[in-house]
């Protein structure tokens, strides 16, 4: 007997992913060993795999000449993982594969050797599917294409091929995926061995009798309505408990209150964030599809919730009525619908019974601290609350205009309130900002931003973007890693689920050359936030600074489609190009770098960077002047790169340490930066580095 089964089976619905290696017992035993490394390596430096390795959705099986995935949560995420693998086998024609799809049921098993293991017809299906398929094909089962159908990602690429008889007899009907680049278009062998047309069968049926068609009917019915009953009756998976919370839509007559729609939306993520069983998308992620034409299930699917929060705003004199619905994205059905009206001083705590509704609704047991924490509003004092929402729509705009008018709000705020601690928090994030993009500087950021984020903490201990924007004072600006670090940790034990401090988290890894931890971390914040262009901005650097060059690209672009003028992305992109070889391609991102960015001096210098390693010097060293002579602010952190790419040591370490004396805060890359590879072996940068020193500011936690 090949495997023991348990008597009290408990099944679990499965999206399972099998590959396989086209005459693979054709090969010599090392082209064997040798092809199943190298597949392997692939296979699991897929995004997909990574982050379902993340966050424990992923079992992996060897199958001798393949493997099989199995995916729990996300129906998507096998066919996202075959493209994926598709894409980089593009540059190793001489791995051929083919893979199937299909979601099924699926149980654990004790095999022989007493292992575990999985068994069961979701299994057996997606091998079935895929040995319908040639190399180069990526097919799919009828049910996982009908699941996918509805959604225009994938609608254009799912091509129904009919029926195929697999082992024993059986029929199944199989869809080729494939796009412009991947995949395989041609029919496989065994459609174009077929002697007879799919219509004769159907033209040879024998009619139904009327009686019997009413039997069955009747019988369907049954069937289903014992179904949905089933449906509604079931306890909710953990992969479910998830939301997503949309913008919400400003209704107020005058429609100038969007400050509002806005804030709430905030205020609630934040609220559901605080809930430990339950995983929610960060704002960012929510207002990525601010005023973008599509529905709320394809959104939910992008996202990888099992539901999602919608609601709209309006506000009359001194009420406010709040309309949210809240629908599960696998169905579309609308799980309730509720509408609030509060006065000004009931708002405050509105957010807060939103959160425990929907709590109460997915079947989250609230603990005895988040009862108390979703009890408590922000602050006592409408005005304060009024201001504070008005400065968060502000500084979500991110230009140095919008940040300090955001800051200004935020100070009244706590003018109204000294102990609100969100507004302190307000404060201390504005001013990070603004010094992070030079519109004030690292010294003058830091000092305005220290005393606010302590004042924050001290109100409210447990905030985690407190700690997240201390640990970012600590690290970009007083180089104090270790403490840096130690609030990283603290704002993710406080919430898990915090993109934000994955993120940032991650660089402060990478730039301690941690890369493979970095990773991790960089691979959780997009899983969270898979909309973000700067997380997968933040991906590409940090494989940029570890010289992975070649695979530093691909986030760059997967940051273009989301955001096409995201200027960050093109200048991540030129560093990659160029130093991969590519000087045309990295010229050309720089340049559109400098175009998106309007000709600042940080983008100017970047594109100087990329002629210098180009080997075209002198207009290289005319871009220099051309920034100096317009008295446009830089970085002289870049312009210290520039000389290092002209092998001039000597200037290179004059700007380091320029850079180092005005707390430049690109600094914090240097002892990784590949840029200043030229210059890192000489005596006089290793004595500039020795000045890398942490600053004594009493900022951090006791």
């Amino acid at each position: 007997m090949a495997a023991e089964t348990d008597p009290d089976l408990k099944l679990e619905i499965a999206h399972v992913l099998t590959i396989d290696v086209v005459a693979y017992s054709m090969l010599l035993i090392h082209e064997q060993s040798r092809t199943m490394a190298e597949l392997t390596r692939i296979v699991r430096n897929t995004a997909r795999f990574r982050a379902a390795e993340i966050e424990g959705t992923l079992t992996r099986l060897p199958t001798g000449d393949g493997m099989a995935l199995v995916f729990f949560g996300d129906p998507e995420a096998p066919l996202e993982c075959a493209m994926q693998i598709s894409a980089e086998l593009k540059s190793r024609p001489e791995i051929r594969l083919r893979m199937g799809i299909h979601s099924g049921p699926i149980n654990q098993v004790r095999d022989v050797n007493d292992r575990s293991n999985l068994a069961g017809a979701g299994m057996d299906t997606a091998q079935r599917v895929m040995d319908c398929g040639d190399a180069g094909h990526i097919l799919l089962s009828k049910r996982v294409a009908d699941d996918l159908d509805p959604y225009s990602r994938w609608h254009p690429h799912l091509h129904e091929l009919g029926e195929c008889e697999v082992k024993h007899g059986r029929k199944l009907t199989v869809v080729n995926f494939f796009t412009d680049t991947l995949g395989n278009p041609e029919k496989p062998t065994r459609w174009k061995k077929a002697a007879a047309p799919a219509h004769s069968e159907a033209g040879s049926r024998r009619r139904i009798r009327p009686a019997t068609a009413w039997t069955a009917l009747l019988l369907a019915l049954v069937l289903v309505g014992s179904l949905v009953a089933m449906w509604w009756a079931r306890p909710l998976l953990a992969a479910e408990r998830s939301v997503a919370v949309l913008p919400f839509q400003d209704r107020s007559e005058t429609g100038d209150q969007e400050y509002l729609s806005d804030g709430i939306t905030e205020q609630i993520i934040n609220a559901l964030a605080k809930i430990g069983g339950l995983r929610v998308p960060p704002s960012s992620a929510a207002f990525a599809f601010k005023n973008r034409p599509a529905d709320s299930v394809t959104i939910g699917r992008q996202l990888r919730v099992g539901h999602i929060l919608e609601g709209s705003v309006s506000r009359s004199g001194g009420t406010t009525q709040v309309i949210t619905t809240l629908s599960e994205v696998a169905s579309g059905f609308q799980v309730w619908a509720e509408s609030y009206q509060s006065t000004d001083q009931d708002i405050l705590s509105l957010q807060n019974e939103i959160a425990k509704k929907v709590a109460k609704a997915l079947q989250v047991r609230l603990q005895p601290k988040e009862r108390r924490q979703l009890g408590e509003p922000p602050t006592r004092d409408p005005v304060a609350y009024d201001l504070y929402l008005r400065g968060r729509y502000l500084l979500n705009r991110r230009t140095a205009e919008s940040v300090e008018k955001a800051r200004a709000l935020f100070q009244q705020a706590v003018q109204a309130d000294p102990d609100f601690a969100l507004g302190h928090a307000g404060i201390a994030d504005s001013y990070i900002y603004l010094g992070k993009i030079g519109a004030i500087s690292g010294d003058e950021a830091a000092a305005r931003a220290r005393p606010e984020v302590t004042a924050a903490l001290e109100l409210d201990d447990q905030l985690a973007d407190g700690y997240v924007a201390r640990a970012i004072l600590l690290n970009d600006f007083e180089w104090n890693w270790p403490e840096a670090e130690a609030d990283y940790r603290k704002a993710l034990s406080l919430d898990a689920n915090n993109a934000a401090a994955h993120h940032w988290f991650a660089r402060h890894q990478a730039q301690l050359g941690n890369f493979h931890e970095a990773l991790k971390l960089i691979d959780r914040a997009q899983m969270l936030d898979p909309v973000a262009p700067l997380i997968r901005v933040t991906r590409a650097k940090i494989l940029f600074m570890a010289r992975r060059y070649g695979e530093a690209v691909t986030p760059c672009s997967e940051a273009l489609e989301l955001e096409p003028a995201f200027a960050a992305a093109f200048s991540t992109l030129g560093m990659a190009r160029v130093q991969q070889g590519d000087h045309a391609g990295g010229i050309a991102a720089a340049e559109k770098y400098v175009e998106i960015s309007e000709g600042s001096g940080w983008a100017q210098l970047e594109l100087a960077y990329a002629y210098a390693v180009a080997g075209r010097r002198a207009e290289s060293e005319r871009i220099v002047a051309d920034v100096e002579a317009a008295s446009l602010p830089f970085s002289p952190y870049d312009r210290a790169t520039i000389y290092a790419a002209l092998r001039d040591t000597e200037r290179a370490v004059e700007w380091l340490a320029k850079a180092i004396d005005q707390r430049s805060v690109d600094v914090v890359w240097i002892r990784v930066d590949p840029r200043l590879d030229n210059v890192r072996s000489e005596a006089a940068f290793q004595k500039v580095l020795n000045r890398l020193v942490p600053r004594s500011s009493g900022l951090a936690a006791d």
